[in-house]
C-alpha cells in the first residue's frame, strides 16, 4: 500500500480547503448583503445612502474571518490588518477621527510590510523544520 503525502506551504490540503470554504462563505455573505441593501434601496424600502458610511464594516468582517477560521489556517496578522484598516476608515466616515487617504496609505504599507516579513520568517522556519525532520527520518 502506498501513501502519498502532499506538502503545502501553509498546512494540509484539507485545512486549506476549509479556509477557502470559510473565505468563500464570508465573501458570499458580504456580496449577498450588499446586493440585498442595493435591491431594497432600488425599491424604495430603505435609504441605502444612510448605510454608505458603514461599508468599512465589510473590511472588519474579512479581518474577523481570518481570526476565527480553523486554528490551523488562522492568519492573525492579516486579520488584525483588515480590522485596523476597516476600523480607521469607519471611524473617519463617522467623524470620530479625521484621517485622510494621505495619512492612511502609509499605514497600509507598514501593515503590508510587517505581514510580508512575518510570513517570510514563518515560511523559512517551517522549511528549516521540515528539512531537519526529513534528514532525521532518512537517517533512521
Amino acid at each position: 500500500m502506498t501513501f502519498h503525502h502532499h506538502h503545502r506551504m501553509n498546512g494540509c490540503e484539507w485545512c486549506e480547503g476549509r479556509q477557502s470554504l470559510w473565505g468563500a462563505f464570508v465573501l458570499g455573505l458580504g456580496i449577498f448583503s450588499l446586493g440585498t441593501i442595493l435591491m431594497l434601496d432600488n425599491f424604495g424600502v430603505i435609504d441605502g445612502s444612510v448605510l454608505a458610511p458603514y461599508w468599512p464594516a465589510l473590511l472588519i468582517v474579512v479581518g474577523l474571518s481570518h481570526l476565527i477560521g480553523p486554528s490551523s489556517t488562522r492568519k492573525i496578522g492579516w486579520g488584525l490588518s483588515w480590522i485596523a484598516v476597516g476600523a480607521i476608515i469607519l471611524l473617519n466616515n463617522l467623524g470620530v477621527i479625521g484621517v485622510g487617504i494621505g495619512v492612511l496609505w502609509p499605514v497600509v504599507l507598514v501593515i503590508l510590510g510587517v505581514n510580508l516579513v512575518v510570513f517570510g520568517a514563518r515560511r523559512r522556519a517551517r522549511r528549516i523544520e521540515r528539512d531537519s525532520g526529513s534528514d532525521f527520518t532518512s537517517a533512521l
